[in-house]
Formats: structure tokens, C-alpha cells, sequence
């Protein structure tokens, strides 16, 4: 029995060796895998496990765009008007005046400061012909420039620069750039007792007395250029001023009168005397839609250039045309008991036409040309006839019995004016903006770099254009 069970134990392990016939490869529990079926399934215990996503960094946080980036005191996002933030600005600010209009009249008393309009069209003051706004903007403190915005109907001025009449404080140092001053009731754009300034590309019209007004500086130390001024009673005038005054490459038409510079008892420092008027174009001045500023004006209406107890002046280098009456007259200026008398200025390498008469001496009495002389100018008439050759700049007087008198050229009819808040100002549309004026650093007015390189001898003739 016993090998019996032996005998069958034998029997089922060979049978076992031999596969017992069955084709099956599936293996079963307790078999010892192949070398292939290791290949195929690696142990999971040895297999290397799959990398884990990386994490998005966080991304930087964005700083806030600047919406400022001037530092301005701007009006009216951080101050309601503009006089809030004249007086809370500091020397070297630039207060930026966005889109509106501003019914107030500002007084600055804070050195170098810039005021600034974000376009020069549409930031506008306007006074509203009130007598409670005599100023668009009066300034009364060193180094402040107003730039790139009009200011309208106010009772007196445009923009003021003010020393005291009669104290020795004199304002040093201001400048009005890309300006418009339109129908304010006296002046557009006015200096008075200060010295280093600069008035350019501007644009004044409708005014009663000037559209630019220079008065009782002696040196004025200052320069108008590429400015525009019509539709005045005065184009330009300057009472009592001079020296280191240069009135340059300018545009001065369809006003009454044009340029004037004068002396008058009315302001300290008379007589006037030591301005340079060059490369000026001085056209179509006797136009009666202007307002009328007074009968003594009216004496010289018509007149591109007049020269009314002036002295020692340098008039070179104009193109003076199609002035009704006239283009230039030296004459002496009638102030209630006192004639000034107008002496030594130089009239020279000037080109007239199309005048009433090119070029008037007028007699001050005595029939003497008082040193004012007349060379090198291009011109057709003149009185007295031949100009240059009777009153030469390098030689002696020549016959001068056909001077004539002040009263030559008769004023207009009395209605031939309009009043100053009706006067159209045609060219005010036409002016361009400050091209950096979202941009550009405040630059205050106490170093006025004009003066470093001003160079008379480069101004030539305009063209007329």
C-alpha cells in the first residue's frame, strides 16, 4: 500500500513536469515568473515614480499706472479752482489747469511757479466782462510763466506782471509762452516795472489799449518774438520803456495803430528810450473794427509805426506794408503841457511798400531832425522827399522844409470803432498748443535762456508771408 502511494506520487509529479497536455500559459498563484514576464510588469515597488506637475509661479503684481507723473497740483482733480492750488504750490511747481472754463480772476504771489493749461484752446479763463474780475492773472512775485491757455473778457488785463509803481520792489524774471488774451478791456498781455521777460508765440486781440504793453522799466532786459497782435486799438506799446528791449520777428497788423513806443508823464522813468523793433511785419494797421482807444491815438491812426517822444531806438530790418496812412513816423507826443520830443533813433535797412506814405518825419519845431536818421531803406515816399538822403545816418541834414505836422494824418469818423467785447479776434483759432505740454518739466521764469544767445545780426527781412 504504502508503495502504491509512492508509485502515484511519482506518477503526478512527472505529470506535473509535462504539462499534463494543457496549452494554457496563464500562470497560476505560487508560479515563479519568466524573464519576459518580469520585462513586461516591472515590480511596482521598483519602478520610478512619475514627476509631479510644477507649480505656477505667482505672477508680480502690477504697480498702478501714474496718472501724474509731473507732480502737478492739477485743477480740477486735486484743487476745486485754480487759485487753490496757485497758493498751495511751492517754488519750482507747475500747476496743470485741465479742459473748462474758469470764471476767476487769480492773484500769485509765490516765486517760480508755472502755471499751465493742458491745451491752449480750451482751458480758457474768462472774466465775463465783470467788474469784480479786473485780471485774468495777476502776478506780483519773481520767475512765474503762464503758458498754453486763453484768457478772455476780463475788465482790465489779460495776464499782469506787476512790480510796485512807486518802491523799489521791481519783478525779476516771467514769461508768457502759447497764450491767448482776447476782448479784455485795456491790455492783452502786460509787463510793468519788471525786467527779465519774455512774452512769445502768443496771440492778442480786442483791447482797448494795446495787445501788448511793456511800461516804466529802464532796463526792461526783455524780448517779445513770434507773437501775433491784431484787431487793437495797439498792436504794441511801451511807455517809459527801454533798454536791453528787443520787440523781434513778430507780427503786428489790421489793428488801428501798430507799434508804439512812447513817453508819457503818467509813468516813472521818461523819457523812453533804447528799444530794438527788427524783423517785425508790420501790415494793414488803420482798421476800424477795432475799439478805439482814445482821441490822442487817434492822431496816428493808420500808422504801422509811430515814434511819439521816443528816443534812441533801433528800427531795422521790417517789412512795413499796406499801413493806410502810413508806415513809420518819428513825432513828439503831446501830454498835457509837455512835448516830448522824439530824438536819435535809427531808422535803417527797413523794406516800405504800399503805404499811405513810406516814411514821416514829422517837425517838432525848429525844422531840425533831432539826430533821428533814415538809411538804406527800400521805400517810395516819404516826407520829407528822399529821406535817407536829407536825414542820412553818415552825413549832415539836407533840406527838411517839407516836414510836416502832427495832425497830417486825420482820425476816422467817431463810429468808425467797434466796442472791445464785440471786436472778433479771427486768428485766435488759428494758434497752436505748447507741443509738450502733458510732458514737459515746469520751468519757471528765472533763468530765461533767450538772452544767451540772442543774436541781432541773425534776424533778416520776413518775407511776408
Amino acid at each position: 500500500m504504502r508503495r502504491l502511494l509512492i508509485l502515484l506520487s511519482v506518477f503526478a509529479l512527472v505529470a506535473s513536469a509535462c504539462g499534463g497536455g494543457d496549452d494554457s500559459t496563464e500562470t497560476t498563484a505560487g508560479d515563479t515568473p519568466t524573464e519576459s514576464d518580469s520585462a513586461a510588469e516591472p515590480d511596482e515597488e521598483t519602478a520610478e515614480p512619475e514627476p509631479e506637475p510644477e507649480e505656477e509661479a505667482e505672477p508680480e503684481p502690477e504697480e498702478p499706472a501714474n496718472d501724474n507723473p509731473l507732480n502737478a497740483l492739477r485743477v480740477p482733480q486735486d484743487f476745486a479752482t485754480i487759485q487753490d492750488a496757485v497758493d498751495a504750490a511751492e517754488p519750482g511747481d507747475l500747476v496743470l489747469i485741465d479742459e473748462g472754463v474758469y470764471n476767476e480772476s487769480v492773484v500769485v504771489e509765490t516765486d517760480n511757479i508755472v502755471i499751465r493749461g493742458v491745451d491752449r484752446q480750451t482751458v480758457v479763463l474768462d472774466g465775463e466782462h465783470s467788474e469784480e474780475m479786473a485780471n485774468g492773472i495777476i502776478v506780483f512775485s519773481n520767475g512765474v510763466a503762464v503758458e498754453n491757455l486763453t484768457v478772455k473778457n476780463y475788465f482790465s488785463n489779460g495776464v499782469f506782471f506787476t512790480g510796485d509803481y512807486d518802491s523799489d520792489f521791481i519783478l525779476r524774471g516771467y514769461r508768457v509762452s502759447y497764450v491767448n488774451a482776447l476782448n479784455n478791456r485795456v491790455y492783452g498781455i502786460y509787463a510793468f516795472n519788471a525786467e527779465y521777460g519774455l512774452f512769445d508765440n502768443t496771440y492778442a486781440a480786442g483791447h482797448t489799449d494795446s495787445g501788448y504793453y511793456i511800461g516804466q522799466c529802464q532796463p526792461c532786459n526783455a524780448v517779445l518774438s513770434n507773437n501775433l497782435s491784431e484787431y487793437n486799438t495797439l498792436a504794441y506799446s511801451g511807455t517809459n520803456a527801454g533798454g536791453d528791449l528787443f520787440i523781434v520777428n513778430n507780427e503786428f497788423r489790421m489793428n488801428r495803430i501798430g507799434v508804439t513806443p512812447n513817453t508819457l508823464n503818467s509813468e516813472e522813468l521818461a523819457p523812453q528810450r533804447g528799444a530794438t523793433f527788427a524783423g517785425n511785419w508790420i501790415h494793414s494797421n488803420g482798421n476800424p473794427e477795432t475799439p478805439k482807444g482814445g482821441n490822442t491815438w487817434e492822431l496816428a491812426y493808420g500808422v504801422g509805426m509811430v515814434l511819439p517822444g521816443a528816443n534812441n531806438n533801433l528800427v531795422s530790418r521790417n517789412l512795413i506794408e499796406n499801413n493806410l496812412n502810413g508806415g513809420v513816423a518819428v513825432s513828439f507826443m503831446p501830454d498835457g503841457d509837455t512835448f516830448w520830443l522824439a530824438e536819435n533813433n535809427t531808422i535803417t535797412d527797413n523794406v516800405f511798400r504800399g503805404n499811405g506814405i513810406d516814411a514821416v518825419m514829422v517837425d517838432q519845431g525848429g525844422g531840425e531832425g533831432l539826430g533821428n536818421c533814415f538809411s538804406g531803406n527800400t521805400l517810395d515816399t516819404s516826407r520829407p522827399a528822399d529821406i535817407d538822403t536829407v536825414l542820412p545816418c553818415d552825413g549832415p541834414e539836407g533840406d527838411l522844409s517839407d516836414m510836416i505836422g502832427i495832425d497830417f494824418f486825420s482820425p476816422p469818423g467817431a463810429d468808425e470803432n467797434v466796442p472791445y467785447a464785440d471786436v472778433a479776434s479771427p486768428g485766435a483759432a488759428d494758434q497752436p498748443s505748447m507741443p509738450d505740454a502733458l510732458t514737459a518739466p515746469a520751468s519757471p521764469a528765472d533763468v530765461l535762456p533767450e538772452f544767451d544767445d540772442f543774436d541781432l545780426d541773425a534776424i533778416a527781412v520776413p518775407s511776408g508771408t
